[in-house]
């Protein structure tokens, strides 16, 4: 039996790329449509002659509901419809095309692992990273924080437990710079690397703390299960993973979210 097939395999960003193509063809379709009534009709000419705008308007809205129909995370839905609409924007205005340049090379440096791992930039704040403090055992601990951005938690972590190794591993390069630097800056002896967790073996550590997506929640439990010790521990910021009862929670008072603590050993098959 031939397998069914999944768009949820490919990365989000060349499945929009595919999104914004088919809905230009069917905007492009749309306009042809409207140009044959008006050839058959003239005297509808002045409300049905499509323009720029009908077609990139008829665009965004196409290629919004083609997000809803493909399943894509909300935010998605929203950069679909807009975005040609923001083209048309800059043409009206005639933005120089030097600053779409600069901007796409700044946002692909900061936001690089959203197209990698559907994963986007979020700093967590300084009450979490002293309530995991507080939570890990007083003795000498290997840490790692994957998706470490800007690089806060695994400093004021080496702060908080100098007896430790803590690491801290980005796939973006410009937040990787980042917290190269402020690891100077602070003279930390955090060791940031650049590249993919999903490279790593996590028997090396007993704490990983995560920031990341609900998407990419299974997978990392996967990879955890399969190599982390039973004594470790896995915490994630906000999102919990899916089907999956934590072992305790961290709450906070400044806002709604949540740290979710997964002792490993608890998962194990007995």
């Amino acid at each position: 039996m031939a397998k069914h097939f999944s768009f949820s395999k490919f990365p989000p960003a060349l499945i929009a790329l595919l999104i914004q193509g088919c809905a230009f063809v069917m905007a492009a379709g749309l306009c042809w449509l409207l140009i044959q009534i008006t050839l058959h009709f003239p005297d509808l000419l002045p409300l049905f002659f499509p323009s720029l705008g009908t077609l990139l308007i008829a665009q965004g809205i196409f290629a919004y509901f083609l997000s809803i129909r493909l399943k894509m995370a909300h935010w998605w839905r929203y950069i679909h419809l807009l975005f040609p609409l923001a083209i048309w924007a800059a043409l009206a205005l005639q933005i120089p095309t030097s600053y779409f340049l600069l901007g796409f090379i700044l946002t692909g440096a900061l936001f690089w692992s959203v197209f990698l791992t559907q994963v986007p930039f979020y700093p967590s704040k300084p009450e979490v990273w002293n309530a995991v403090s507080e939570l890990l055992p007083g003795k000498q601990l290997r840490i790692l924080e994957i998706g470490s951005g800007l690089g806060n938690f695994a400093i004021r972590m080496a702060q908080l437990r100098p007896e430790s190794c803590v690491e801290g591993i980005e796939i973006a390069p410009l937040p990787w710079l980042i917290s190269v630097i402020q690891s100077k800056f602070f003279a930390s002896r955090v060791r940031f690397r650049l590249g993919n967790y999903e490279k790593v073996d996590f028997a090396n550590y007993d704490l990983i703390f995560a920031y990341l997506s609900p998407a990419a929640m299974p997978e990392l439990w996967e990879k955890a299960l399969i190599e982390m010790d039973g004594e470790s521990l896995l915490i994630s910021h906000e999102f919990p993973v899916p089907g999956i009862a934590e072992s305790q929670k961290i709450r906070f008072s400044s806002d709604q979210r949540q740290c979710f603590v997964y002792q490993m050993g608890q998962y194990r098959p007995t």
